[in-house]
């Protein structure tokens, strides 16, 4: 019997599970919504929606939070700028579940996981490097 223990197995092991997981979620930040099995979509959609929370937050403690999951500074402060310009108003539900199509081969639920507004990646001031140019006189 299972007595409480949470999650899906999804056939895998714990090892296996969590990088399946950071893989999906990561993914899902990048390009703003993925598709796959409804189980495993479920699965990722508590993890990703605290994740959203926590940038939408933006603190110190909430970034090193996200770090612990991607253990990538670059990334998790790209994550943090896209979400908090494009979904700052909002407090939850950040994500929606929307069921696509049946897969041909056995039969399971093809689903896609977004954000209900689309990621922007806001823009960032470049630097112009003005070069002087300097004019040489020619000695006769």
């Amino acid at each position: 019997m299972r007595h409480r223990i949470l999650g899906r197995q999804l056939n895998r092991t714990a090892k296996l599970r969590w990088s399946l997981f950071r893989s999906m979620l990561r993914s899902l930040f990048t390009y703003g919504f993925i598709t796959s099995t409804e189980a495993k979509l479920k699965s990722i959609l508590n993890n990703a929606e605290k994740i959203t929370g926590l940038a939408i937050k933006g603190g110190i403690n909430d970034i090193k939070e996200i770090n612990k999951t991607f253990d990538d500074d670059k990334f998790v402060t790209e994550i943090v700028a896209k979400i908090q310009s494009s979904l700052s108003g909002r407090t939850s539900n950040f994500l929606k579940i929307q069921r696509v199509k049946l897969r041909q081969g056995d039969n399971a639920l093809i689903s896609k996981l977004s954000f209900y507004k689309d990621l922007v990646t806001p823009k960032i001031e470049e630097k112009i490097i003005i070069k002087k140019t300097v004019k040489v006189k020619k000695i006769k």
